[in-house]
């Protein structure tokens, strides 16, 4: 944590920044220069992060210092912007992205909706005229719930609670499967319009285990936006349940995002080429940055 030290040199006050850790059993010690007054709080806001940037170690693996530094910029941004805002005005804001991210999220998924009917399903409670399947309304409402669910969930990302948010997603529209494992159910998958093939039902308890092996290793390592997008990359390209896993892993991406207070992202169903390329780079090349930068992208965006 980096705070303002205030220190006395012969009778006269200085301020410093200065950030203190322990490691390892070891307390460091590191102080940066401010001068004989402070500065205004939105420039001293900016040293403050010019100053971890510095003393942060270089240990993302995908982001330069000047995308972290931009990065944190924003976040520090949006947070103050919710800082303003009162009570209602927060409310709207979160119901204006929850009504946009279910509607990108739901028809890169297939679901048949447009922006206007899923704003009359969410926001006013009304069944617009076109839309032919109440399971379509079910789609809707669900993931609303999963938006829901993953700004006040505060526990750990394992099974468990992967399988509630799945559940979440297909209650009502597929109970046979809602919540329930390929591997639980033995079955395979198909993904159209790609060459890529998802591993076999037998194959995903093993791929849980990697990818939480992954997890707990990388979670501290990561930046947040690597992490966020890799967790994403990683479930999806798993395929670990019979359907629902894109709608899933793009609510697991921004519950990592709210958890650790950065701006949600939400993929516009316009830009679903591009998505879909990044997605292919891993899938088929195993290379993971494109789709990191891609969501860095989107990130900046939202």
């Amino acid at each position: 944590m980096v705070y303002v030290e205030k220190i006395k040199v012969k009778g006269r006050t200085y301020y410093k920044l200065a950030h203190t850790l322990k490691k390892a059993g070891r307390i460091t010690h590191q102080s940066r220069y401010l001068g004989r007054k402070l500065p205004p709080p939105r420039k001293l806001e900016k040293l403050r992060e010019e100053f971890l940037q510095e003393i942060r170690p270089a240990r993302y693996r995908y982001l330069s210092a000047e995308d972290v530094f931009k990065i944190e910029q924003k976040k520090t941004a949006y947070r103050r912007e919710l800082q303003r805002l009162s009570p209602l005005e927060s409310q709207k804001r979160l119901t204006e992205f929850i009504i946009r991210f279910t509607y990108d999220s739901s028809k890169l998924a297939g679901v048949p909706v447009t922006l206007r009917q899923t704003s009359l399903i969410l926001k006013e409670g009304l069944i617009p005229k076109g839309i032919k399947s109440l399971t379509t309304i079910k789609e809707l409402e669900n993931h609303q719930k999963g938006i829901m669910a993953i700004t006040t969930y505060h526990g750990p990302l394992h099974l468990p609670f992967i399988k509630k948010l799945h559940a979440l997603l297909l209650a009502g529209v597929d109970d046979s499967i809602a919540g329930k494992t390929r591997a639980e159910l033995q079955r395979n998958v198909k993904l159209a319009g790609t060459v890529y093939v998802p591993p076999p039902w037998t194959e995903t308890r093993k791929g849980f285990q990697y990818f939480f092996r992954w997890y707990n290793a990388e979670k501290r390592k990561l930046h947040p936006l690597e992490l966020a997008a890799l967790v994403h990359l990683k479930l999806i390209s798993l395929q670990p349940f019979v359907d629902g896993n894109s709608r899933l892993s793009r609510l697991l991406m921004n519950w990592i995002f709210w958890k650790k207070g950065y701006h949600p992202v939400h993929i516009p169903v316009e830009d679903l080429e591009n998505y879909y390329a990044a997605l292919d780079r891993y899938q088929i090349e195993r290379n993971e940055k494109p789709f990191i930068e891609y969501i860095k992208k989107k990130y900046f965006l939202s």
